[in-house]
């Protein structure tokens, strides 16, 4: 999460509240190619498919933090824009996954309206690749920051991809290539707002879900994420647990594209968004998130070869055909009727 001056204006999160034990792995040491962290950043991301990464310990780091504390900024301005000056800015999924979601849109697993809104910032709007959209004043002055931000977010994922191929024994450069900066996607920068729950209604905010995509970067400031424990039911509320927010750490999750492309080694795990423990529970919550979307015509099926970990399809067959574009269109339909019938996946023996 941002840097511990950002997080001291904020009442603490409650320390009587589970919590769950994510690994923490340094982005210093992965940095330095060091051998252990490689290994403990794959344990990690085979047997929850969620991880803390530490960005404290070196000068790179420390630079994305303050970078994050600057899209957090703007995220607030965006919240305190006329509803109505934003409408100009919907986005309209599946055709479009860009701009201003309102609150209620989306479907919860009950039917009921979702309690969070959100705007999507395309990042082949900000390369250049597809044409210019247009934005919020806020967003427009803060093109080269935003841009910033994505770049140096798109090179944690390449390194974080790196020691995953190494790991997998796939060739250097083997994930990357799957999702690169310079082939239109879907990645986006989401800047998120749940407004505060009545003590008397207080509720799932966002639906459990895993995510369609390869890897996500999320900074919250405030409690309210869950992720649901391996071999438990997502109906039992006890299974599901809060992640605290810390300073100088963000949460790193992997999604469904990896567990395809690694033939169910990597793990998408299912998680939730529900309202802030103790005092939290009053404010507005803000988070942002880095979604990291395959090439649109990248194959969803197994990677693998000579000498890779990964092993090959039962029978000789595929079990997904699809292209990324057509997964997601898929993928989107399913959650904004509240139908995506998500279960945790991955993770197999190897």
């Amino acid at each position: 999460m941002p840097t511990k001056s950002y997080f001291e204006k904020l009442p603490p999160f409650p320390n009587d509240v589970p919590v769950a034990k994510l690994p923490r792995i340094s982005f210093a040491k992965l940095l330095d190619n060091e051998t252990e962290e490689s290994e403990a950043l794959f344990s990690a991301t085979r047997k929850l498919g969620f991880f803390m990464l530490d960005f404290q310990d070196c000068a790179e780091g420390q630079s994305f933090l303050e970078k994050s504390e600057t899209m957090f900024e703007i995220n607030k301005k965006i919240c305190e824009m006329d509803i109505g000056d934003l409408a100009q800015y919907a986005y309209h999924p599946p055709h479009s996954l860009f701009g201003y979601k309102k609150l209620g849109d989306i479907k919860i697993k009950d039917g009921r309206p979702d309690r969070l809104t959100f705007y999507n910032i395309s990042q082949d709007d900000m390369t250049g690749i597809a044409k210019p959209m247009s934005h919020p004043p806020c967003v427009e002055s803060h093109r080269a920051d935003v841009w910033d931000f994505m770049n140096q977010a798109h090179s944690i994922i390449e390194l974080i991809c790196s020691h995953l191929d190494t790991q997998l024994r796939l060739p250097l450069g083997t994930l990357a290539s799957m999702q690169p900066m310079s082939l239109p996607s879907g990645t986006a920068l989401r800047l998120l707002q749940y407004p505060p729950q009545p003590e008397s209604d207080r509720r799932t905010s966002l639906l459990g879900h895993t995510d369609i995509r390869t890897l996500t970067i999320l900074f919250n400031l405030t409690g309210g994420f869950q992720i649901l424990l391996p071999g438990r039911d997502a109906t039992d509320n006890s299974a599901w647990m809060y992640v605290k927010p810390e300073p100088g750490y963000a949460i790193i999750n992997l999604g469904d594209a990896m567990v395809e492309w690694s033939g169910g080694i990597l793990r998408s795990n299912m998680h939730r968004v529900t309202f802030a423990p103790g005092e939290q529970s009053k404010l507005p919550r803000y988070s942002l998130a880095y979604l990291v979307r395959p090439d649109g015509d990248a194959p969803m099926k197994r990677l693998g070869g000579e000498g890779s970990l990964i092993p090959q399809a039962e029978g000789g067959g595929e079990e997904d055909t699809m292209t990324a574009r057509e997964r997601e269109v898929h993928k989107s339909i399913a959650i904004q009727s509240g139908k995506d019938n998500a279960r945790s996946r991955g993770g197999i023996e190897i």
